[in-house]
Formats: C-alpha cells, structure tokens, sequence
C-alpha cells in the first residue's frame, strides 16, 4: 500500500504546514512491542514543545500503549492526540496522555477494555476484549438476582408461607436455574479478564495523575466508569461523552476538517502494515511550496493552452 502511505504522509503534511506543530503519524494495525519499538526509534533523541500526534488503531497490547504514553510525554511538553476516526482499548489509553483530544464528528475512542491474545474460534490467535467476558459473568449475576427477585414475590403472593420460608424456596429455585448459566463459564478466563481491566484500569490511573497531574480520586473516578460502565468493546465514545468525564477533548478546527476529512479516508483503506512516521514543520512547508508550485505550473499551463486556441479560432 505504497501509494496509501504516500496518501497519508502528504495530507498530514499540509496538516503540520497549517498547524506549525510537528506530527507524529501513528496508524497503528495492532498496538504491539513492535509497534513500541518503532515509536520509540522514531523519537529517540527528539524535543518538542508542542507535538501533534495523529493516532488511529483498533487496540491491542495494553502494556505496550503505556510505554508509548510515557515515551510522548517524556519527548514534547505538551501532547495533541487527533483521532481521525478511532482510536478503541489500548488506543483510548494512549489518549489519555494527551493535554488535548482532537475529534470530528465520526471520530470515537472506546471503553478501556484491556485485549487479551488467545486463542479464537477456527483456531486462529487474536486479541479479544476481556470487557465483554467479564460482562458475561455480569449477566449471569443479574439473572440471577432477578430470578431470586421474580420467585420471592411470586411465592408470596400465591402462598401462606412466611418472608424467610419464601425466600428460601426461592434461593432454591433461583440457584438452579442460574447454575446451568455459571457452568458454562470458565472461572480461570473469568479470573484472567478480571486482572486484564484491572491492569487497564491501573495503567490510566497512573498516566492521569503522573502526567496530567489529575487527583487521585478524580483519576480512579474516570478511568473506573472507562473500565466498567459501558456495556460492549464497541461502544463508542464520542466527543461529548469524553468533555461529561473531564477530559479534554476539542473539535477539529474548521479550517483543517477537509484534511481530516481526507486523512480519514486513506486510513481506513485496508492495509496490514502500521505506518509510524514523524512530520516536522520545515518539511511540511518545502512539500507545501512544491504543491503551490505544482498547482500554480498547472494553472498556467492551462491558461496558455486556452490562450492558443482563441488565437487559432482568431
């Protein structure tokens, strides 16, 4: 996806021209140590006062995103994450280290659900959400409080029977119903999910009050309803649900939506590589006056061949 690349290079350059902040370009298939690896490559021995950081991903190795965090904030004083259209799981981490949070209407992060890589149904390997196997646990609970709920009152109000009678006979029927239900989970997995947000959760504590000087309490408060409070993997969290849990998330610039807009689209185009570049402001501007000079060429010549036919028409 050469031209892809090529695509996506030259419109973050006219991003960087407008803005006059250098941009860290990071299309990120899979958040991985590879990935890590190349961020860190790419910025070693860099300084910036302000850095602009273009990010879309679909998640993965939660360790690895904090370590991309920590690498950011260690090499620009101030970090801006612009998510073209998403930036899910480990990528909604990384978003969390950033002092501004640039979204269009279509752009969202997601829960911070923390990936696990397992095995998948044909026998492939992947990462899948520990957030939805831990709902299941969830629903089960809720069944069968609801159950335990639903029997009581319908005992007592068909029977003589005393409040502890009634609901003895119900714990019975409720326990049997719902332990078809916890059979089919696996307590090791549910085990493991369980630890996997809680790494989550502790990974975007800690970028909250370490590098964007959050109180605690404040912290755990936000990264808590991140965790837990929304009910899928694919939830989307958009620009005014981010500005209801106090971070700063800002719409993209009118003047730079049509970029944006354009960005957008070539990321989205199916490639199996991540393409990890840094975009500083000189040679966004030599590529923009090329570009004018590209454009300007082209207007003229148009011009003089309009010219030359009027003259033959003469």
């Amino acid at each position: 996806m050469k031209n892809n690349r090529n695509e996506i290079v030259d419109i973050t350059k006219r991003i960087v021209a407008a803005r006059g902040v250098p941009a860290l370009v990071l299309d990120l298939k899979t958040i991985r140590q590879t990935e890590l690896n190349s961020v860190h490559e790419t910025l070693l021995g860099k300084s910036f006062d302000e850095l602009d950081v273009v990010l879309q991903t679909p998640g993965g190795d939660i360790d690895a995103a904090f370590l991309i965090v920590k690498i950011l904030r260690k090499q620009a004083r101030k970090v801006n994450i612009l998510v073209p259209r998403f930036a899910k799981s480990a990528g909604t981490l990384i978003c969390l280290g950033a002092d501004a949070i640039l979204l269009t209407d279509l752009s969202e992060l997601g829960p911070l659900d923390t990936q696990i890589y397992e095995e998948v149904d044909g026998g492939m390997s992947g990462y899948v959400s520990a957030l939805n196997g831990f709902k299941a646990l969830e629903q089960v609970q809720l069944h069968t409080i609801e159950t335990l709920d639903i029997a009581t009152k319908l005992i007592l109000s068909r029977s003589r029977m005393k409040i502890t009678e009634a609901i003895h006979l119900a714990t019975e029927f409720s326990g049997q119903t719902s332990g078809t239900l916890y059979s089919m989970l696996n307590p090791s997995k549910i085990g493991e999910y369980a630890r996997a947000l809680e790494i989550g959760e502790h990974y975007g504590i800690l970028i909250l009050t370490r590098y964007m000087g959050w109180p605690r309490e404040k912290a755990e408060a936000t990264v808590k309803q991140l965790v837990k409070q929304y009910p899928s993997h694919g939830f989307v969290i958009d620009l005014e649900e981010l500005c209801l849990l106090g971070l700063p998330a800002k719409e993209v610039d009118a003047a730079l939506m049509d970029s944006v807009s354009a960005l957008r689209k070539q990321l989205l185009l199916k490639s199996s590589n991540s393409l990890i570049e840094l975009i500083e402001p000189e040679a966004a501007v030599k590529h923009s006056g090329q570009e004018g000079r590209r454009v300007r060429k082209g207007r003229a010549a148009r011009k003089e061949k309009r010219h030359g036919r009027r003259e033959k028409e003469g």
